[in-house]
């Protein structure tokens, strides 16, 4: 199994070295006793043949420890002094040979120094492509370099824990960190009973198990079970709560098969469990060609727009106390040409990598405008769903303009902003601070990278924090309740609004009140309506009372008014 190896290059350099030195000494010794026999065949050491001993003294050095490099130059010095003059019945009473040592010494040392500088480059970088400098935990290039065994099954388990970029804008870098270690350790805790089980690490919290199977695959159940104990948990980190929550997906290679393609096949899988919302998925062709399906989605959004297929819903969002609605959230749905339909959970992460997102931030804030002005909905607020790598200039510039132009008040505006952040805080601070002197209000989610310290702990302008359903959906335990309470406690100190998502049943609805949260959505209050469904029920039940009642006595205003009752 991978464990944190305390200095792996140090280990390695003693084993190269180590595994060295069979070979080199015997060979060394008997080139040198070979160059000793030639000089004294041709003379002695003013023989040009005496310069030979250099070459078994830099191939002792350079593959040698220094010491023995050492031991060897001075060995072969007193032969070209000394010995030869004893076998060649010279003089050597003028001690010029100890010059010639020194010289064979200081080569030795040098070329041994700079030897295993090299090698420890070598080494150092072989150990950044096959390691992970955070953890020491092996790495996925390193796991591609193993073999499938030909006696039995191995399994790729793709682990990856949600929000991990969040987390970091969240707590900041140092802690992040912690974070990773904390989880690592945690995870060699749970395959200590496996020794079948080698953990291998990704970037941010994603992590690949590689379980030998040499018989079956029972053992495969035993450990996805045992990893349930790291899964939908809150673990405590110098005393701030981390909630975990991971996805899998696994597949089984068989005799034959590659690395390479278990881990593309285990990935797909992964990415599967995210887009389904389950937390395992075992590999299959099927899914394969689901996930076939998704590349399309970048390529066809282009066109989507204009022929119509994506529409916007929205869903109530209420006051926690009296139920009232308080506003509405409008975000897109996809309406595909084979009449599936796709929400923008699962096609805005795709179009975030794409020039497509623009054009879908900005249909979805005219859709939200035309149905702020019908008088139906005058003076309700509507929140508009963002994307936070639309926090540029050229957006919230194109923003404001759209609003302003529409007529409609920027207060009833609220810009929903969730999603991995910029980079540059600085950027961010400025657009946001923008948007909020035209007087459009900003909505955090709580998870996303807007919750970094630049965000929460400083003076930017914010208006509310929303509670995803990743949250509020363990509100009834013990630890989740804690978590809401302690959001809503800095909301309400800091002056901001809280909106919890996701509320199900009567249950979470009473803990998020207890908890001092202001405003609930979800399928208990709601369940998303496209507008343009909204819209044909208005206008049939207007055109039902204008029917119904004298033409010269019907007010379209008041007709509009009453229709309004009926749906509060």
């Amino acid at each position: 199994m991978s464990t944190v190896s305390s200095n792996p290059l140090t280990a390695s350099n003693a084993k190269s070295k180590g595994a060295a030195l069979p070979f080199i000494i015997p060979a060394c010794y008997l080139v040198s006793a070979a160059v000793v026999y030639l000089v004294c065949a041709t003379g002695g050491t003013p023989s040009i043949y005496a310069n030979l001993i250099l070459i078994p003294i830099i191939v002792t050095a350079l593959f040698t420890p220094v010491w023995h490099s050492v031991i060897f130059a001075c060995l072969s010095g007193a032969a070209m002094g000394p010995l030869i003059c004893l076998i060649t019945g010279g003089s050597w009473s003028d001690f010029s040979w100890l010059i010639r040592l020194a010289v064979y010494v200081v080569v030795s040392v040098v070329i041994s120094v700079i030897s295993t500088k090299m090698k420890e480059r070598e080494e150092y970088y072989e150990l950044l492509a096959t390691h992970d400098t955070v953890t020491g935990l092996s790495n996925f290039q390193s796991l591609l370099r193993k073999e499938v065994h030909t006696d039995g099954v191995m399994s790729i388990l793709m682990l990856s824990f949600q929000d991990s970029g969040d987390m970091q804008g969240l707590f900041g870098n140092d802690f992040y960190i912690s974070i990773i270690k904390r989880i690592s350790r945690e995870l060699l805790d749970i395959l200590k009973p496996y020794p079948n089980a080698s953990l291998y690490k990704g970037t941010d919290l994603n992590y690949a198990i590689l379980v030998e199977h040499h018989s079956s695959e029972e053992s495969l159940e035993n450990l996805l079970a045992a990893l349930q104990n790291i899964n939908d948990v809150t673990i405590t980190i110098d005393q701030v709560p981390v909630y975990l929550s991971y996805r899998i997906g696994f597949t089984v290679l068989n005799s034959g098969d590659k690395i390479s393609n278990g881990l593309r096949n285990a990935n797909v899988a992964l990415r599967y469990s995210f887009l389904e919302d389950q937390p395992i998925s075992r590999y299959t062709d099927a899914m394969r060609d689901f996930y076939k399906g998704t590349v399309s989605i970048a390529s066809e959004f282009s066109s989507a727009i204009s022929k119509g297929m994506v529409q916007a819903s929205y869903q109530t969002i209420h006051d926690a106390k009296t139920r009232k609605p308080e506003s509405v959230e409008i975000f897109a749905k996809w309406i595909r040409e084979d009449g599936s339909k796709m929400t923008a959970e699962e096609f805005v992460p795709i179009l975030e990598k794409t020039s497509s997102l623009h054009d879908l931030t900005m249909f979805m804030m005219k859709e939200a405008l035309r149905y702020a002005k019908s008088p139906l909905n005058e003076h309700h607020s509507f929140h508009i769903n963002c994307s936070a790598t639309e926090l540029n200039e050229r957006s919230v510039q194109e923003f404001v303009r759209t609003i302003e132009e529409s007529g409609i008040s920027p207060e009833c505006v609220m810009l929903e902003i969730n999603g991995r952040f910029p980079d540059d805080p600085y950027m961010v601070r400025e657009n946001l601070i923008f948007l909020h002197k035209h007087k459009i209000r900003i909505a955090i989610d709580y998870y996303s990278s807007a919750v970094a310290a630049q965000i929460l702990q400083t003076d930017v302008p914010f208006d509310v924090i929303k509670i995803g359903r990743k949250i509020t959906s363990h509100v009834e335990t013990n630890r989740g309740f804690a978590l809401v309470r302690s959001i809503v406690s800095f909301a309400k100190e800091a002056g901001l609004k809280t909106i919890a998502e996701g509320i199900e049943n009567e249950g979470q609805a009473r803990k998020c009140v207890e908890a001092g949260i202001d405003y609930l959505q979800g399928y208990l209050f709601s369940v998303p309506r496209l507008l343009s469904d909204a819209e044909a029920a208005v206008e049939n039940q207007r055109k039902t009372l204008e029917s119904a009642a004298p033409a010269t006595d019907f007010d379209p205003q008041k007709g509009i008014s009453i229709v309004r009752k009926s749906e509060n």
